[in-house]
């Protein structure tokens, strides 16, 4: 009696399956691969149990790894296989298990050879360009390409869920805290953008950096597969490959994001949605009559920030109390009128980087629970931008800790986002709620939403990319 096995795949991406049909065709057995959206359909003959041995052997040996790798269900099947054929699209995705046996053994004639194209998913083997360069050398935002896997827990503290999206077949970049004492020294930075060799050429700038006793190396990453892994959920937040493309349903990038996210969360009805992006935060509604960001932050402008602490009288009393404790942060405001909100906050709690990673980070380091209340409201302008950074600014003159006030301030973002769309639900009798934007990337922010937002279950793509 055949096996069926039905494989949740939180893609359309068909390499998964192309990978299954070479290893059917390798292992010479009777069974069939099909797949259909985000359903794979393996349908297995074991009756000869000789190839069935041969075929799991190859399971083991040469199936990835894969970031939409979801719920697997076997059963037990009374149908007819018909064997398959099944021919996989083209994906610029890492060397496959062969793969690194043909580049790394020195008898293949594949022996060291960046050429190489991968067919191994019953693919036809495009060739993708890469002209990264690789140095042992940190320079400012650099991220690290991991040459020795072997040394993995001593360089950095990595959850299982986030080792196995390392090292899956899309070698994604993903934040890691660093453990190394040597790395955090020669980086200055606690945390870092990490990567698994991803294509032929980092492969083998990594083997030889291995043989060379080097365990990593530097390179500027290009956000083509950035995703972040919070409990269960692995989230793109930008890429260039991989994710789907996002199908032309608006002409407004951010409503035409939001439309294609809904689409694959089957919201074709009605949805809202936070739109929580470095580019503007807004909320967004769609329904029978159409599709809106009903509320848009207006952009931060320090000089109008500013301006609004001069003609409040506890705002300005505030100002200067602020100036005559930190006259070097006021003075840094006064010589860059043009620093963003992230770059604001970054210099009003003393970071060496002015942005949002820089923020991000810091908040990182704090390991508690429960987080300051800071003001996240709204006024006749929009966002009250002067009561945010005033909140900020009073916690900073109490002597609150910077870890704390900038973990404390992406809580703070969370729940004003809960607040808000909890608000919309209400006034348009929607229940569909949708998530996007760059800001995510933050795992505080993330985790909160997702715990103090449970029963709303709001929908983070699986597939497409949160920001651009």
């Amino acid at each position: 009696m055949p096996i069926k096995q039905i494989i949740n795949y939180n893609s359309d991406n068909t390499y998964f399956a192309g990978f299954l049909q070479t290893i059917i065709n390798d292992s010479q057995i009777n069974a069939s691969v099909d797949q259909k959206n985000n359903k794979i359909e393996l349908l297995i003959d074991t009756t000869d149990e000789k190839k069935l041995e041969w075929f799991n052997e190859n399971l083991a040996k040469y199936l990835p790894h894969s970031i939409f790798l979801g719920e697997i269900e076997t059963l037990n099947s009374d149908e007819k296989i018909v064997q398959s054929n099944f021919q996989s699209d083209d994906y610029n995705i890492a060397p496959c298990p062969k793969c690194l046996e043909l580049i790394q053994d020195p008898s293949s004639q594949y022996y060291l050879d960046e050429s190489l194209q991968c067919t191994h998913y019953n693919n036809k083997g495009k060739i993708y360009q890469d002209f990264t360069i690789y140095s042992p050398h940190y320079s400012k935002n650099s991220a690290v390409l991991i040459t020795n896997s072997e040394k993995i827990d001593e360089l950095f503290i990595l959850t299982d869920d986030e080792i196995k999206a390392l090292f899956s077949i899309e070698k994604p970049t993903i934040k890691a805290t660093i453990k190394d004492e040597t790395l955090k020294n020669l980086t200055g930075k606690n945390y870092i953008f990490i990567k698994a060799p991803y294509n032929n050429r980092s492969l083998l700038a990594s083997t030889n950096a291995k043989e060379s006793g080097v365990d990593y190396l530097f390179f500027e990453d290009t956000n083509d597969l950035k995703v972040i892994v919070v409990q269960q959920n692995k989230t793109i937040i930008k890429a260039s490959r991989i994710a789907k493309e996002l199908e032309a349903l608006n002409d407004d990038s951010v409503l035409n994001r939001f439309l294609n996210i809904s689409k694959e969360a089957g919201f074709n009805q009605s949805a809202i949605g936070a739109n929580l992006s470095l580019d503007g935060i807004s909320f967004i509604v769609s329904n029978e009559v159409g599709i809106k960001e009903v509320i848009q932050f207006q952009e931060f402008n320090l000089d109008t920030m500013l301006e609004q602490f001069k003609v409040d009288s506890k705002r300005v009393k505030l100002l200067e109390n602020f100036s005559k404790k930190y006259p070097n942060i006021v003075e840094e405001f006064e010589n860059n009128s043009n620093l963003n909100l992230f770059e604001t906050i970054a210099a009003i709690l003393e970071l060496k980087e002015k942005d949002f990673e820089a923020v991000c980070d810091k908040g990182y380091e704090f390991r508690g629970n429960g987080g300051l209340k800071i003001d996240t409201n709204f006024n006749e302008d929009g966002f009250d931008y002067s009561g945010f950074i005033g909140s900020i600014i009073s916690f900073k003159l109490a002597g609150v800790e910077e870890h704390y006030l900038a973990y404390s301030i992406f809580e703070a973002l969370a729940d004003m986002s809960i607040t808000t769309l909890n608000q919309l639900k209400e006034k348009f009798k929607i229940q569909n709620i949708l998530m996007m934007g760059d800001i995510f990337e933050n795992s505080v922010l993330y985790s909160r939403i997702l715990s103090k937002f449970q029963l709303s279950n709001p929908y983070f793509s699986k597939d497409i990319a949160l920001n651009e």
